[in-house]
Order: structure tokens, then sequence, then C-alpha cells
């Protein structure tokens, strides 16, 4: 019996994707340790949670700005967990006076029924409880919760949301695990070595940024695992399939468009034999995007006469980001593209556990570096490196002249998009460390190969031991990077 369990264990630790079972695991249950730390939205999930509430209490949208897809998905999770049943409920209490648009300490006919941290609802405007008073029959609340402070009348009806982190997270976690599972086949599609790929996929799922991210309720980790979907199929030769995940990822936030280019890119210029059915994929892009917006519209407004035209839609969006410049909201917390590369400051998006907003350090530190390796690389005839070079350029450094042409703001998490790219160089870099550490003839050589590989795993360790909400101990606070 022992000699046969410790067959199959070796059989399965030979298996080909042992370490990407062992990492995917790891990182899965690590999410699943913090999902519900905090306990409360924070960052954007304020926007976007409290727009999945008033979706389903009202089926219209707060945040016209996106596309559709993900807010459905985030939907989708709330009334799952929800047993598929309205996340807002009728508290029994009521106003006792009218208030105005600012006022925030307010009377209520019985102030027991609530709890500090949850939401309510008034007349569709969300509130966050700060504090309870039981005995005066008064709540205090923040106003305009991710909507428009309006004024109430007295004996208006307050409802609360009983719904909680799993609801708001469990989804983005699923799609964030889905995410590095399909980067480490796109490695191997790419023809990166088993080796190279086990690496990079394991400094892409320790990366503190995309584990971050991976985590929330933000509409970022639904383009991204579409357009890694996207990557994955291009990379297979499924090409209209490959369209079709483009058209998904722009229907979950509009960045997620940046996947064509990036597949243009490499169709253009990698030296394998070229397909023109690649050229469907644009199609098909155009057709589920537009597809897809009118069944999601109708989704979420379950009234065919309120859906839209996608062309209308697209200019709406449109409008609305063009509108939020620089100039008009220099106070935003948003930072220029370019000062991603050469200035590092961790976002702290909560504390304690502490959620950083911030990709580490050993990752930060390499981005140059290692695109201008997988330049060098993809002239050398490496298809895998001229892939990360065109998924650079067309989901980051796009955004610098764009910027500076049309003073968008733009933010730094935006950078989410584009470590997978760099992941996948410094894997193929730390493979041929590896390798010439094993095989190289010159001894001394050898020892720099090993320590110089060494040194980068374990500072990508420590990076997320610093910065991850999986350690309980602030330690980026220590030493001020925030």
């Amino acid at each position: 019996m022992g000699m046969e369990i410790k067959k199959k264990l070796n059989k399965f630790y030979q298996w080909e994707h042992f370490w990407l079972v062992i990492i995917v695991l790891t990182t899965f249950i690590m999410h699943l340790c913090v999902i519900s730390q905090p306990s409360e939205l924070f960052f954007d999930e304020i926007y976007y949670v409290n727009d999945a509430r008033h979706i389903i209490a009202d089926n219209e949208t707060l945040r016209p700005e996106h596309p559709p897809l993900a807010k459905v998905l985030i939907v989708a999770e709330e009334l799952m967990f929800n047993g598929f049943k309205s996340t807002q409920t009728d508290t029994g209490a009521e106003l006792l006076k009218n208030i105005d648009d600012s006022q925030t300490t307010i009377d209520v006919s019985n102030a027991s029924v609530f709890n500090v941290k949850s939401t309510i609802s008034v007349d569709s405007e969300h509130m966050y409880i700060q504090s309870v008073n039981a005995s005066f029959n008064q709540i205090t609340v923040q106003r305009g919760y991710a909507t428009n402070a309006v004024a109430h009348s007295k004996s208006a009806t307050i409802f609360v949301f009983n719904d909680n982190a799993w609801g708001w997270r469990f989804f983005p976690v699923l799609f964030g695990t889905a995410t590095i599972v399909m980067f480490y086949f796109l490695c191997r599609q790419l023809g990166m070595k088993q080796n190279a790929s086990v690496l990079a996929t394991f400094l892409l799922a320790f990366e503190n940024l995309t584990f971050v991210q991976n985590g929330m309720a933000m509409l970022d980790v639904f383009f991204m695992t579409f357009m890694m979907l996207a990557f994955l199929l291009y990379a297979a030769r499924k090409y209209i399939s490959s369209g079709v995940a483009v058209g998904l990822a722009g229907l979950a936030k509009l960045n997620g468009i940046l996947a064509l280019p990036t597949i243009a890119f490499h169709w253009i210029f990698s030296r394998q034999k070229r397909s023109w059915w690649a050229l469907l994929g644009i199609l098909t892009a155009i057709i589920t995007f537009a597809l897809g917006m009118i069944v999601c519209d109708l989704l979420i407004t379950r009234n065919f006469s309120a859906i839209s035209d996608p062309i209308h839609q697209v200019q709406q969006m449109s409008s609305i980001t063009s509108s939020l410049t620089f100039h008009d909201y220099p106070s935003s917390g948003a930072t220029y593209p370019w000062t991603w590369l050469y200035s590092y400051k961790a976002a702290l998006y909560y504390g304690m556990p502490h959620w950083y907003g911030a990709p580490s350090f050993s990752i930060w530190a390499l981005i140059i570096p290692t695109f201008l390796y997988m330049i060098w690389r993809a002239f050398k005839k490496d298809n895998a490196a001229l892939f990360g070079v065109g998924w650079f350029i067309c989901v980051y450094i796009i955004w610098i002249p764009a910027t500076l042409i049309t003073d968008r703001l733009t933010y730094s998490f935006y950078i989410y998009a584009v470590i997978g790219a760099i992941c996948l160089g410094l894997g193929i870099a730390l493979n041929q460390l590896w390798e010439y550490w094993r095989e190289g003839k010159h001894k001394k050589l050898r020892i720099t190969a090993l320590t110089a590989f060494i040194i980068i795993i374990a500072a990508h360790a420590i990076s997320f031991i610093i910065l991850s909400p999986i350690v309980p101990v602030d330690w980026a606070a220590l030493v001020h990077l925030y």
C-alpha cells in the first residue's frame, strides 16, 4: 500500500503540470484566506459593488462610462451568494425628519436595526453607516456612497444591503486564478520551455499587484482574464475564437480592446507563417462587442425599450472618459504613465490587512531591463519575447502618447495589465541563468548566474511578503513606502 502511494506521488511529481497545480492551488487558497478581509468595501470596490446593488434594485447602472459585461458578472455573483434574491432588504425603519443632501446625522424610527459598516439605501441613494446611537434613534452616515446625495422626505423607507465579501470578491478570485492558468499555457504555446513557463507563472502568481487586483471587486480582473484568453487562443491559431475573446475583454472594460493591437503587432512582425484567417478575428471582435453590449444591457435593464445602440453607448463612454482630465481633476490621485517606471510609491488601498496597489519591487525594478532583453531576444527570433514586446508596447507604452494627446486621467494600477509581459520575459531570462549554471563551461560565470537567479527569486518572495495582504505585518509602512 505504501509503495503504491509512493509511486503515485512520484508520478504526480513528474507530471508536466505539477508545478502549475502547486502554484495555482497555493495562490487560490491564499485568496480565500483573505477574501473577507476587510469585510467592507474598499478602494474602487465602492463604485462597482454599489453599482451592482443599484442594478439589482433598480435595473439601471450608475457607471455609464464603462461597458456592461464586468458589471453583469458582479451582479451575477451578488445574486448567487444571496440565494438569487435581491441583496436589498426593508429594515422596517423610516426617516423621522426631512433631510437635505449634506446631512450626515439622521433621525430614524428604530436605530437598533442598523449595524456599523453596513450600507443602506434611501430613495436609491446609498449611505455608509459610520455609527449608531440606539438611545437617540440616530445614525451617522457617509452620504452619496458611490451615488448622488439628494434630499429625502420624512417617512422615507430605509433599506439595507445584506450582501458580503464572498458575493463581491469570489468571481474576481476565480477569474484571476483562471488568468494565471491561461498565462502558463500561453507561454507554452509561444514556444517557451517548460521551466521558463513555470518560472514566469510563479513570478506572475506571486506578484503583489496581480495578487491584489485578482482579489478585488473591480472591472480590471475581468477584462484581464478575457484578454489572456484572447492571447492564448491566438497563440493556438484559433483566430475567430480569439476575436470573440477580444470582444469580451472590451465588453468588460474598454482597456481590454488593447488585446487587439497586441495580437496585430505579433502577427505583423512574427517570422512564423501567417494566416490571413487572423483578420477574421477583427470582425468577430466587433460583432461580439456589439451583440454583447445589447445582451448585457438587456440583462441590466430587463427592458428592450431602454436598450441603446452600441455605437451610441461607445460615444457616451468616450465622452465621459475624455472629460476626466488631469487639468480638470488635479487632485484625483491619477499619475502620468511614464512616472510608473521611475517613481515607486505603494498606494495603500486598505490598512491591515494591508492591500497595496503597487507592483512587487522585484518586477518594478526590472521592467526596463526585461523589456530591452525581450527586444534583443525578439531580434534573435524568439517568438515568446516578440509577443512580450508587443504586449508591453500596445498595453502600456500606448498610454504615454494617448495621455499626452488627450490629458486623460490614468492610474498607476493600470500597469497591472502588462505585468504578465514582464514576467514572461523575466521567466525566459531566469531559465537562461539556470541552464547556464547547470551546463555552462566557466565556473565563475556559472556561480554568477546562480547568484543572480537566487537574488531575483528571493527578492520576489520578499516583495510579496512585504506588500501582500497575506502577511499581517505592515512592513511597507515601516520603510515609508506610502
